[in-house]
């Protein structure tokens, strides 16, 4: 039994825990979403299991639910360390956004770093594969229903406006523009 922090429709903290699956309407918990990008503006997913409860054997990023105690960057970091053994530190990770869904806050986030494959430890209870893709295969995973798209649009407004660049007033106009270093 998973026990989660409840919050109200305002995202806001009411101080009880509920076990995950039993939330009454009005009642939401975290979840925490995690693109993880390498140098060369690839993908990282995952397939879930062929016996998955939900989406088997569907790809689609790190992601799962906080437990209760967790924030949302806690739990971002929880899950990439158990779904994928990988260790990433606090500054490492972007917040791009927050949607709702269901009885749930989606919290999404974006971090770019280079994983080589062999060094993934997959959680065998949840993961049976793992590897980069483009944005583009992405998108033709979900068109063809092998992917979850699950914060995916969040994921490509950020990716297509903002990543790797910041803004400028350029005209009178705020303007996303490359940073110089990338």
């Amino acid at each position: 039994m998973e026990m989660v922090d409840v919050y109200n429709e305002r995202h806001e903290k009411l101080g009880y825990e509920k076990e995950r699956r039993n939330l009454d309407k009005g009642e939401y918990r975290l979840s925490c979403f995690v693109w993880i990008i390498n140098d060369r503006n690839e993908i990282l997913i995952q397939q879930r299991l062929a016996s998955a409860r939900k989406c088997p054997n569907m790809w689609e990023t790190a992601s799962g639910g906080a437990k209760a105690g967790e924030d949302s960057i806690s739990g971002a970091l929880s899950e990439v360390k158990e779904e994928l053994g990988i260790s990433l530190k606090e500054e490492q990770l972007k917040y791009i956004g927050c949607f709702s869904r269901f009885n749930d806050f989606v919290e999404v986030f974006i971090t770019n770093i280079n994983i080589d494959l062999n060094d993934i430890k997959m959680q065998e209870d949840e993961v049976q594969n793992v590897k980069w893709i483009s944005v583009d295969e992405y998108s033709n995973m979900i068109e063809n229903g092998t992917a979850v798209e699950t914060s995916y649009s969040l994921f490509l407004n950020y990716y297509n406006n903002y990543y790797k660049k910041h803004l400028e007033i350029i005209d009178g106009k705020l303007v996303p523009v490359l940073d110089e270093n990338e």
